[in-house]
């Protein structure tokens, strides 16, 4: 593990309890039907089986429980294993059939070719020091006609801008004056977050064009993007992104869901 790696597991486990008991909080409020509906209408055809679904950098299982109520062989990983822990423990709270739960590195996991019949993410990529090999390992394990949807955004540079902008000395001046001092905005962990970023390559990237072109370089056609999907369900993702001016280069902040289908016939 590089010290770059150990900063980020370090970082996640620190943020895995919150994080988990937020994702609870989203299976138990509105959000949980939306995404029910969603991926429903995105499950690949799999005639005679079970669809065989990855939820790649799982967190606390929430996209993995999701797929599992719609009757998916589903798989989660992560590379913390503060995240698995939490994701068995609220599986087996929730009384969720059986989910596979695995710590893994996304940049290169132990998966057969194959595997998959579809890939979800959710805010990961922006999080590890290689994300091409996370693209390519993607595309390695989805069965040919396979899909991936992975949601993400431009969080590197955005939290770079909010450095040099004053808004993270605002966010710790009102964490500080905060009676419920939520640990994700906790000064030290903001620091944390924000320094690891500006040493991954990806906060360079303008994206989701960027994911796009690992898409076609990869073989996978039919790739669209959606930058609304999710701020049709969560206000508070939309009255985030005002905070965040654009850079020179034009940088969209917002959240972005961007998908792609493997070429070749099942």
């Amino acid at each position: 593990m590089s010290t770059i790696e150990k900063r980020i597991d370090n970082y996640w486990a620190l943020r895995a309890e919150e994080l988990s008991r937020n994702r609870i909080l989203e299976l138990a409020g509105p959000d949980r039907m939306f995404w029910h509906n969603f991926f429903k209408n995105e499950l690949p055809e799999c005639s005679g089986r079970k669809v065989r679904a990855l939820d790649c950098g799982c967190g606390a299982g929430f996209f993995a429980f999701i797929l599992s109520e719609l009757g998916c062989e589903t798989t989660g990983i992560d590379y913390s294993q503060s995240m698995i822990d939490h994701a068995e423990e609220n599986a087996s709270h929730l009384r969720y059939p059986p989910i596979t739960f695995k710590q893994m590195d996304a940049q290169n996991m132990t998966f057969e070719d194959g595997a998959f019949d579809i890939i979800v993410s959710r805010f990961m990529t922006w999080t590890v020091p290689e994300p091409e090999k996370v693209y390519s390992e993607w595309a390695r394990l989805l069965t040919p006609g396979g899909i991936v949807i992975n949601f993400d955004a431009n969080y590197g540079n955005m939290f770079r801008m909010q450095d040099d902008t004053g808004v993270t000395d605002k966010m710790n001046e009102e964490w500080e004056k905060s009676d419920n001092k939520t640990i994700g905005i906790r000064p030290d962990l903001i620091r944390e977050r924000n320094d690891i970023t500006r040493e991954l390559s990806i906060t360079e990237k303008i994206r989701p064009q960027w994911d796009v072109d690992m898409l076609l370089r990869l073989g996978f056609d039919q790739i669209s993007i959606d930058m609304n999907v999710v701020y049709e369900i969560n206000k508070e993702y939309r009255e985030s992104v005002p905070e965040c001016p654009k850079d020179s280069k034009g940088m969209d902040y917002r959240i972005f869901c961007v998908k792609g289908i493997k070429a070749g016939d099942k």
